[in-house]
């Protein structure tokens, strides 16, 4: 995966915030974890890991 986790902001993050019970997460808990995402400064190479492995949810 490469050393780019290490710097991911989600690293320390609560794993239920990505990965919601129910079939329909909280609008607010969407914007808690694309906060994260936003600010994280690996977005890019976490993104494109997700879309070249052909994950559809989670934390890298």
């Amino acid at each position: 995966m490469g050393s780019w986790i290490e710097h991911a902001a989600c690293r320390d993050a609560d794993p239920e915030l990505f990965f919601p019970i129910g079939a329909v997460p909280s609008p607010e808990q969407l914007k808690a974890a694309r906060r994260v995402c936003a600010d994280c400064p690996v977005h890019g190479p976490c993104l494109r890991f997700a879309v070249e492995s052909g994950q559809s949810g989670g934390i890298w």
